[in-house]
């Protein structure tokens, strides 16, 4: 088998019909990869030609030629020929989006129907790793062949369809009665080489870049609204950035960043400042260039982020976040930071709008990003959203009223954490908690409910029971007063029951009293605590 894939990658760039490849013109990539990947009279190389891939994609291929063939480069050549095939061999905009949560490490339960590929492929991959991928025909049957040539017995796990392990009767060696040949003709069909989407996105180029400055909003979990001008500056190839962020405390703190644009469109970065510490950020520009979105995130398994959004800013003022985000009907004067970018200092009053039954009655603190004004919410003000508009902007749901607080919510819905610190890292889990009105069909529960707002709850932990008297919250961590859980150390445990590890499953709990109400309302959200993830299997895209 290893003498059949050296002869693959050996095979002439003729072979393979050349109309349908991408020529290589990087005189790097040729050089580094040219002793294997032949290259014809257009330019084009065996393999890289013919398929198309995310950064992600092209770094684990790039991770596999060096582990494994010997390929030899330095950190900046290959961070050059990354960068390349990128830009060159990449995705267009409209193939990346859907998958784009891979890259940012965004906790995410893919759902895919139950069938032949996941049964295929879905048990070693992520969907997204090979929905983020385009190939040939022939490229896709040679995938095939590297997995069963680096992994033979595949072929009765999943390749043919029967285990004779467990006494099916075995599949005959005839091409399309192995279940992989049936998903790659599915593969071949819906992720080609060449799409619509790709001869669009190349015949428009890689854009103008993100060079200037830009409106960061993001939401800080337990705490609220963070934002602040982002200025991006090329340099090279690259961008760095200089940045002022106000955190939901009313601190400000500088961050520095730097990274790449791949393809025109797609952020990879990293940055650090007090406050947020040390981030890596994927962010994805939207098709008019006016917006980037994505995750900036910490932690061994990206489990901490943050969603981010930056929009460009011109010379009008834009409003980030208004906080707190929410008042009391009858509540008397309310105080609120509006943040964002381009204040002025002739914004008056007048100049700002919070809708049906909130007047503004005074400014009382005003910066280039942050204005502080005082509300008063009439008693027959109805409950719900308002936007709130300065001048020509709005800011579409930025602020509430209410009567009550009618319960909490505990966010994420459901998480995963990991037990480690002894042979592997600990996965870690951040909740918040929110508090919500029922909205105007007057029914808690439901799609118009309206967020109040995150709130400071008391924190706890309580039994999520699935056996008789089960007692998982005494061994799978523990959480803190910001909502802050931390597993346990993996391995077995002298202390429990047949010396198990300290997995399970608990309710993470916020109790939560609203201002001058007796009752304390509850929220939870369910944590699995499971064990590390011990192996990686990234060498092979």
């Amino acid at each position: 088998m290893g003498y059949l894939l050296l002869l693959l990658v050996l095979m002439p760039a003729s072979a393979i019909a050349a109309d349908e490849g991408i020529p290589v013109q990087s005189e790097l990539v040729q050089s580094a990869c040219g002793s294997c990947h032949a290259s014809d009279d257009d330019g084009h190389m065996t393999r890289i030609s013919y398929q198309r891939k995310t950064p992600e994609g092209w770094q684990l291929t790039l991770k596999r030629m060096i582990r494994t063939n010997g390929l030899n480069l330095t950190p900046d050549q290959a961070r050059a020929i990354v960068r390349y095939l990128s830009d060159h061999h990449g995705l267009a905009p409209e193939e990346a989006r859907p998958y784009f949560y891979r890259a940012e490490k965004r906790p995410q339960l893919e759902n895919i129907e139950e069938g032949e590929l996941k049964e295929t492929c879905v048990r070693c991959h992520m969907a997204a790793r090979f929905f983020t991928q385009r190939r040939t025909e022939e490229e896709w049957d040679l995938l095939k062949g590297m997995h069963i040539g680096y992994f033979p017995v595949i072929e009765f796990q999943t390749f043919r369809g029967a285990s004779p392990l467990a006494g099916d009767a075995p599949a005959e060696n005839t091409g399309s009665e192995w279940r992989a040949d049936r998903v790659l003709e599915t593969l071949k069909a819906d992720y080609p080489l060449e799409t619509p989407e790709w001869k669009r996105y190349k015949a428009k180029g890689m854009g103008r870049g993100i060079a200037g400055r830009w409106l960061l909003k993001t939401h800080q979990p337990g705490e609220g609204p963070a934002s602040g001008v982002v200025t991006f500056a090329k340099e090279g190839d690259d961008y760095t950035y200089s940045a002022e962020i106000l955190l939901a405390d009313g601190s400000r703190h500088q961050r520095e960043g730097k990274g790449v644009l791949y393809g025109g469109y797609s952020w990879r970065g990293r940055s650090n400042g007090d406050g947020l510490g040390e981030l890596r950020e994927v962010l994805m520009l939207s098709d008019d260039g006016s917006k980037l979105e994505g995750r900036m995130f910490s932690g061994t398994y990206g489990e901490l982020g943050l969603d981010a959004t930056l929009v460009r800013l011109g010379e009008d003022p834009r409003i980030a976040a208004v906080w707190p985000r929410s008042a009391k009907v009858g509540g008397g004067t309310a105080s609120v930071t509006i943040t964002g970018a381009n204040f002025t200092d002739d914004i008056v009053t007048d100049d700002l709008d919070f809708g049906q039954g909130v007047s503004v009655t005074g400014i009382s603190a005003r910066t280039a990003t942050t204005l502080t004004v005082a509300l008063e919410v009439s008693d027959d003000a109805l409950s719900g959203y308002r936007d709130v508009a300065l001048g020509p902007t709005q800011a579409v749901d930025a602020f509430a009223v209410y009567d009550r607080v009618d319960y909490v919510k505990v966010l994420p819905d459901e998480a995963l954490a990991r037990v480690g610190g002894g042979a592997v890292a600990k996965q870690f889990a951040r909740f918040e908690a929110a508090a919500f009105h029922r909205g105007p069909d007057d029914e808690p529960l439901t799609e118009d409910d309206v967020d109040l707002g995150t709130v400071q709850p008391e924190w706890s932990v309580e039994e999520y029971y699935i056996r008789h008297e089960d007692d998982d919250i005494e061994y799978v961590g523990t959480i803190d007063q910001k909502g802050f859980f931390t597993p346990a150390i993996d391995g077995p445990n002298m202390d429990r029951e047949l010396n198990a590890n300290n997995f399970g499953d608990v309710w993470v709990v916020a109790s939560y009293r609203p201002e001058g109400v007796s009752e304390t309302l509850r929220g939870r959200s369910r944590l699995v605590v499971t064990i590390p993830i011990y192996v990686y299997w990234e060498l092979f895209p």
